[in-house]
């Protein structure tokens, strides 16, 4: 490293292992130590490239205080961490804005080191214009946030969300309900993996499509509404 007192933000692969980047190799070989979201996860993806280094914990049930003990250790020791997710790109719906806000206050440089993001991904294969979409990330688990949140999303953007793998086919069927049978989606399942799918059709027909569909992650993109169509969907 060039020198210390340094958080890099480190994108990891979202299936497929060959889907990281040399330079996030390189970083996370150099760090002085890694943070992770679950120490399992995190232990698994650097034994899996063969590195070994020390990790800090920093997830949603610890984050006010792991902030500051990892701030101390790059403040005041003049280490250097690199903050990983579960999967993917960190810090789309994940922990961690806090420390990286609190490195930005307390002149700790931060360095993106960009790589595989499910989002862009599912982006990158749905056939839209991409000229203009919304990232919604996740709806409230809460079952009556979720319909009020479902009834308030605006028709004319491509909205793209995330959701737990367990909750598939109830987010579909919320969405089905209050949306109507005939609105038009995408979903983007286990992308990188050997087993990724690509599924395109209305709301009804991926309802049907998802039947015996294994758990596993997804990227879900509702299709906007085209001028000429609203009428059809009013409910």
């Amino acid at each position: 490293m060039s020198s210390k007192n340094k958080l890099y933000v480190v994108a990891t692969h979202i299936g497929n292992p060959e889907d990281i980047t040399l330079r996030a190799l390189k970083v996370l070989k150099e760090v002085d130590f890694v943070i992770c979201e679950e120490f399992k996860v995190g232990s698994r993806l650097l034994k899996s490239y063969d590195i070994k280094k020390p990790m800090e914990l920093l997830n949603e049930h610890n984050e006010a205080e792991q902030t500051q003990v990892i701030l101390d250790r790059l403040v005041m020791n003049g280490e250097t961490a690199a903050m990983i997710s579960d999967a993917g790109t960190p810090l789309f719906a994940d922990p961690g804005n806090n420390l990286v806000w609190s490195c930005h206050q307390n002149g700790i440089n931060v360095v993106p080191i960009p790589g595989a993001s499910s989002i862009m991904a599912a982006l990158m294969v749905s056939g839209l214009n991409l000229e203009q979409f919304l990232y919604y990330g996740f709806l409230p688990a809460n079952k009556d946030e979720r319909k009020r949140a479902i009834k308030r999303l605006p028709n004319n953007y491509d909205l793209v969300f995330l959701e737990t793998p367990y909750r598939l086919k109830q987010f579909l069927g919320d969405l089905k309900k209050i949306l109507g049978p005939n609105r038009q989606a995408i979903i983007a399942y286990k992308l990188t993996q050997s087993n990724e799918k690509i599924f395109w059709g209305s709301l009804q027909e991926l309802s049907v499509m998802i039947q015996e569909l294994p758990k596993g992650e997804f990227v879900f993109i509702l299709r906007k509404i085209e001028m000429n169509k609203r009428r059809k969907y009013a409910r």
